[in-house]
């Protein structure tokens, strides 16, 4: 891993279209044969049954091996998430879902404040901040028309989230304010909770190969159960950094601030400044 990362992942066109939509694409994470050589491992790690569905989901990918816990700090990706959530955020949990051409859609959920402490959005002084934040890894194109990730642009910030029309969000009536982003694989999808989204149905004739992992602020969580320290012993002092459980002030800083406009990946020798 890098020792230093640059403070300002985000340049201010990024921070002008996560304001405005509540997420944001960043390219080219990773190459071809990355995403080929995970989805190898995914085969490996949980083989398709004769009886398994068009849609399929696992929780805990992470447990996969190095490949899958080597994501949940990716030096690309880490310090967007930091600049949008704060250095003592934390990986809260991870998934991957796997669709097959015609594989149903799941309704658009989400929203802000639909869960008070959790599905928010806020801006001030010139910092952004969100509740559980996702970064979603493809590793498959999602070309346009192909389904999977959709969107409300703009919904974190709406004051009439009981307005949503339902019927719209069982995908039952089309709406052109509903978006597909366009995604080719290995780009890195980074939104908030409090985005209006959910899954279309999937039309491609490829799977669908998407990994995501969930980020919470230090203090909350999603999840029932907190990473286990002792299922990740080669698990890097950054690492289980973020795996620590839920805390304001006894959450370390995930990333060292080492100089005037630098992270680092260093255990931090104290309390963030």
């Amino acid at each position: 891993m890098a020792e230093t990362a640059a403070a300002g992942a985000l340049t201010d066109e990024d921070k002008f279209l996560f304001d405005l939509r509540g997420f944001l694409v960043v390219k080219n994470v990773l190459s071809g044969d990355e995403c080929r050589e995970l989805i190898r491992l995914a085969d490996e790690a949980w083989p398709r049954q004769a009886e398994d569905g068009r849609y399929r989901r696992f929780d805990g990918i992470s447990t996969w091996g190095h490949a899958f816990v080597d994501l949940m700090d990716h030096d690309t990706v880490l310090p967007y998430l930091v600049e949008l959530m704060g250095n003592r955020l934390r990986i809260d949990h991870d998934y991957c879902i796997f669709m097959r051409k015609k594989a149903p859609a799941h309704a658009l959920h989400g929203g802000p404040w639909r869960y008070e402490t959790d599905h928010w959005y806020r801006y001030h002084d010139g910092v952004m901040r969100t509740g559980l934040t996702v970064a979603t890894w493809n590793l498959t194109d999602a070309g346009p028309g192909a389904g999977g990730f959709v969107c409300v642009p703009g919904s974190h910030k709406t004051n009439f989230l009981p307005n949503m029309p339902r019927d719209v969000a069982r995908f039952e009536r089309d709406a052109d304010w509903v978006v597909q982003p366009t995604l080719a694989a290995g780009d890195v999808l980074i939104f908030t909770e409090a985005l209006i989204h959910g899954t279309a149905r999937w039309t491609a004739d490829h799977e669908r190969r998407t990994l995501l992992y969930k980020y919470s602020p230090p203090h909350s969580t999603w999840a029932k159960k907190f990473y286990d320290p002792g299922d990740y012993p080669d698990a890097t002092p950054r690492q289980l950094r973020l795996m620590a459980p839920p805390s304001v002030e006894g959450h370390a800083p995930v990333m060292e601030r080492a100089s005037r406009g630098a992270l680092n990946t260093a255990s931090p020798a104290g309390p963030e400044a």
